[in-house]
């Protein structure tokens, strides 16, 4: 059988490295339109859950993984000189890159083809892969793929009112923390936690009227950093805010009435998006790759739509939960 994935994501490189790890006699092969190293974001989130299931699938990338990781219990909010805290939630945070390059390295050690730089045009997909008995898209929340194949795909697409900037900051923290801040034009949230020594994530969340009125319209990376250091600077505790294509966005919520068209299955973001308050992108992202797995293994060779209507059935309804809780 002959995989084709677009998209090197966790989502995309996990379903690869699963995949071929329990048939090696699979060609599969991963398209990557940007470099190895190149990434956005700082730390991703898991459950203690979600890692014990890491640990059943593949031992030498969860003991990687581990290795990497920040732990921590609490969750604290912050509001108004107030701290309201709770304890026993286990979750861990480690840096997108790391993760990106213990995947990266897992699927070269058990085969995985890896082609980084090489962008694929979603117009001459399918006869640039016409050899190809299954083409997993799992090209992001922007996904071209699936945009190119709406009418099959019929995705739902709404934007969330609310500003949001990603940065990290070197200040370590040892719980993830909700730092609300009420200022002249209204309430910011920034969402903390630390993901490796030396480093956190911060993201930023406001309303149109307290972005407008900061004037972060009108700002580039540079001045929404100096700004928001300014605001923060009590919780910042003396550390610098870092970027990395820390621009303002609003969160697109995708749904997709179907995950298939012919040979072509989305994941990940592609498919359904959660709202990053909640943590569970890569989680999401993950777990289905683990799903759609057994069920290539499963099925593919003898029918590649029962192997995409099995990880539909088993899959759709604990991602509309997560996305329904993040609304």
């Amino acid at each position: 059988m002959r995989i084709t994935v677009i998209g090197a994501g966790p989502g995309g490189l996990y379903f690869a490295l699963l995949t071929k790890k329990e048939r090696p006699d699979w060609a599969i092969d991963i398209y990557e339109q940007n470099q190895a190293d190149d990434t956005f974001g700082f730390g991703v989130v898991f459950s203690d859950e979600t890692l014990h299931e890491f640990l059943a699938r593949d031992r030498p990338s969860f003991d990687r993984i581990r290795s990497e990781f920040a732990y921590w219990d609490d969750v604290a909010v912050h509001k108004n000189g107030v701290e309201m805290r709770c304890a026993g939630n286990g979750f861990a945070g480690i840096s997108r890159m790391k993760l990106l390059a213990i995947l990266q390295r897992r699927c070269r050690e058990e085969g995985v083809g890896l082609h980084f730089g090489d962008p694929v045009d979603p117009a001459t997909l399918v006869e640039r892969f016409s050899d190809s008995d299954m083409i997993l898209a799992a090209d992001g929340v922007n996904s071209r793929i699936r945009e190119h194949f709406r009418d099959a795909f019929q995705p739902e697409v709404s934007i969330k009112a609310n500003r949001f900037c990603w940065m990290g900051s070197t200040r370590p923290m040892g719980e993830f923390n909700y730092f609300f801040k009420q200022t002249e034009h209204g309430i910011i949230c920034a969402h903390c936690y630390q993901y490796e020594v030396g480093r956190s994530t911060w993201v930023f969340e406001m309303d149109e009227a307290c972005w407008q009125g900061h004037g972060f319209s009108e700002t580039d990376e540079e001045d929404s950093r100096a700004r928001l250091q300014a605001i923060y600077a009590g919780e910042l505790q003396g550390h610098k805010l870092l970027l990395n294509r820390s621009h303002w966005r609003r969160f697109p919520r995708i749904f997709c009435r179907s995950w298939s068209h012919e040979n072509i299955v989305l994941l990940g973001d592609a498919k359904a998006s959660a709202h990053f308050s909640i943590g569970s992108g890569t989680k999401l992202a993950m777990e289905c790759a683990i799903s759609l797995s057994d069920a290539v293994l499963a099925h593919g060779e003898a029918d590649i739509q029962a192997a995409f209507r099995a990880y539909d059935d088993e899959r759709r309804t604990p991602c509309q939960i997560i996305q329904h809780n993040a609304d």
